[in-house]
């Protein structure tokens, strides 16, 4: 991102304070030095309140009121699960309505998991029990803050070193953000440093420690593994029976962690992320920490995959986004990359420092940790995410340099110009980014006066930041216009049903809340289905075919892939499952089909855009929902729909057609 003038309102008055702070700091610093040093716990908790406001007042700017990116919507979907009790929770039929990005299905069921780690989720609940999620993240903030002096004057046994340390985190805006919006790194960096000021203590404070590396570990595990590295280290150098402490500490965290996983699928040890991606991405085994070849979903990060790990996943690839990673790691640690100068000063005149060895220790495992990991993970206003966990650290660090070359007082103003003409730029792109306002606002529904019934949305984050997981009163789902709405508001007594209009383009207009009647059909758009409920074998995907037969929507590509979908009769008796198909590319194809214990399959001369039907013979049917099972031979098909017609009579089932 360029440097420039401020181009906003909040810009322009970080800048003037900015400006102030540093003629301050040039022509009166010893006065307000002296007054620093003679309430130190007033300071203190004058900066994590500060912190705390800054936090909210970024919530409000920049983020409009609400979370903002998938990942964020998603952590706050599953903490509003686990306030009401849900690991994994319940929707109504068919699931399709309600399945989609970051969503998966436990083996054999068609109840819902979030695929992130149950850690901040747990965090987040209390405020959704409390009837204020929202207000986590500040009060996350000012912990921060507070936090960050304990470990800072720990390492250096300096009041000064604490309260500087302090105040460089309450004027990082990546911490802002991190404090702000629904996503864990904020508090994973309260965890991790509470870990490590626990084991730096030692004593009874071990126990601490360990209960703030098991919901660490429960967090962020790559993050929780690296801090408990360390821990453990400083135990074995101690006190050795403090190994115990430490491990009884973290078995909480550990357990629910372990609950989570079983929840979501059916092992105590079983990965959800794992599961996710096997279930929505490939080829098979993409998403995994390591190197080597097939490392990198084609889906989710396909643009990624093809530029940058076209070779696998190798030393070169690992470099090159450990690198960019870096690049934006320099920018959050004091909101413009020139001043991560500050931190390479410290390291070098604190050289010969146990202190600043170990802390450089721990800010270089964690970039090593997650060297592994494939993807970037960066984003404008939260930087390089994967990395925020280091920050207090590297704040504990600056704060000694600072000091020790004698320059401490420049810092708040350097950091408050820097945002204005550099930093801002990037959570500026934040705010403004698809739509410029949260998908789905609660309020807008209350305008509309919908306060009962059914909404449909039609985005991720809409699904996640409406659906009330259990809830009956009020049901958001996805919006399909195809059989599965119809079937929802059927199986829910057809309620008044609604649809929440989102525009995420570059200049939209606010949502709209819009009267709907879903229409009847029979026809099941196979996109919808996605992630599948079970894949067999290969993997599959939403994709575009654009043929005109294809009616517009997306359909469900099948890569040597065995899927389990699910469908819905709207009446008892004999059906016909119709599935159509869209090739890619001319040449043979190959599909088989199974519903309720009837196989049928079809081959064809496929021609490229032409769509062709493959109906199965009569099945005898209840009403309600039932599991179909689709087979493809290659990776050029993609399914465009399934539909469910009523036959007059049932035949008798053979054991196949060829078509």
């Amino acid at each position: 991102m360029t440097f420039g003038l401020p181009r906003e309102t909040v810009a322009w008055a970080v800048l003037v304070i900015g400006v102030g702070a540093l003629a301050a700091g040039a022509l009166g610093r010893e006065p307000v030095a002296r007054l620093v040093r003679s309430r130190p716990r007033l300071t203190l908790a004058l900066l994590s309140l500060g912190a705390a406001l800054l936090s909210a007042g970024y919530l409000h700017h920049y983020l409009r009121g609400g979370p903002r990116i998938i990942d964020a919507t998603s952590y706050f979907l599953e903490a509003r699960a686990l306030a009401r009790g849900y690991l994994a929770f319940p929707v109504p039929d068919p699931s399709g309505a309600f399945r989609g990005r970051f969503l998966l299905t436990p083996p054999e069921q068609t109840t819902l998991a979030v695929l992130f780690p149950p850690g901040y989720p747990a965090l987040l609940a209390l405020g959704f029990m409390l009837g204020a999620p929202l207000a986590v993240g500040p009060l996350l903030a000012a912990a921060l803050t507070w936090v960050t002096a304990a470990l800072a004057r720990e390492l250096f046994g300096k009041v000064e070193v604490a309260l500087l340390a302090a105040t460089l985190s309450a004027l990082c805006a990546a911490l802002r953000y991190h404090t702000a919006d629904t996503m864990s790194h904020g508090w994973a960096a309260v965890l991790l440093s509470l870990t490590l000021l626990g084991a730096l203590k030692g004593g009874r404070w071990l126990v601490g420690a360990g209960l703030a590396l098991g919901m660490l570990l429960a967090t962020r595990p790559v993050s929780g593994l690296t801090a408990g590295l360390f821990a453990a280290l400083l135990c074995l150098r101690r006190q050795r029976a403090g190994l115990l402490l430490l491990a009884l500490g973290a078995l909480p965290g550990v357990a629910l962690l372990l609950s989570h996983q079983h929840a979501a699928t059916g092992s105590w040890l079983g990965s959800a992320q794992l599961r996710y991606y096997a279930l929505a991405d490939g080829p098979p085994g993409c998403f995994r920490y390591g190197f080597g070849a097939g490392i990198g979903c084609g889906f989710e990060h396909g643009d990624f995959v093809q530029s940058r790990l076209a070779r696998g996943h190798g030393l070169g690839a690992a470099l090159g986004t450990t690198g960019r990673r870096l690049w934006m790691h320099f920018g959050d640690v004091m909101n413009a990359w020139p001043l991560f100068a500050a931190l390479l000063a410290t390291l070098f005149v604190g050289r010969n420092e146990r202190a600043v060895r170990l802390g450089a220790f721990v800010v270089v495992a964690l970039v090593a940790a997650y060297a592994p990991f494939y993807f970037d993970g960066n984003y404008p206003g939260g930087g390089a995410r994967l990395l925020a966990e280091a920050l207090p650290v590297e704040h504990a660090l600056i704060a000694w340099g600072l000091l020790r070359l004698r320059i401490a007082h420049f810092a708040p103003g350097a950091m408050c110009v820097a945002f204005s003409v550099h930093g801002s730029r990037m959570h500026e792109a934040l705010r403004d980014r698809e739509g410029g306002r949260p998908m789905f606002e609660a309020s807008v529904l209350s305008a509309a006066g919908v306060h009962r019934g059914l909404v449909f949305v039609n985005t991720d984050h809409g699904f996640n930041l409406g659906h009330v997981p259990g809830g009956r009163d009020l049901v958001v789902a996805r919006f399909r216009n195809d059989a599965h709405d119809h079937a929802l508001w059927s199986g829910l007594g057809r309620p008044p049903a609604y649809r929440y209009v989102f525009d995420a383009s570059e200049h939209a207009g606010p949502p709209k809340v819009e009267p709907y009647t879903p229409r009847d059909t029979s026809d099941f758009e196979a996109g919808a289905e996605w992630p599948p409920l079970a894949v067999r074998r290969g993997y599959a995907h939403p994709d575009y075919p654009g043929a005109a037969c294809a009616g517009g929507h997306y359909g469900l590509r099948l890569h040597e892939a065995e899927v389990d979908l699910e469908l819905a009769a709207a009446a008892e008796g004999s059906h016909r499952v119709v599935p159509r198909w869209v090739p890619l590319r001319d040449g043979p194809a190959e599909v088989e089909i199974e519903a309720q214990g009837v196989i049928w399959t079809a081959r064809w001369a496929a021609r490229a855009g032409e769509c062709l039907d493959t109906p199965g013979p009569p099945i005898p049917l209840r009403k309600g929902t039932f599991r179909v099972r689709i087979a493809a031979r290659g990776d050029a098909l993609v399914l465009d729909n399934l539909a469910v017609r009523l036959v007059p009579s049932v035949g008798a089932p053979g054991k196949g057609v060829d078509n």
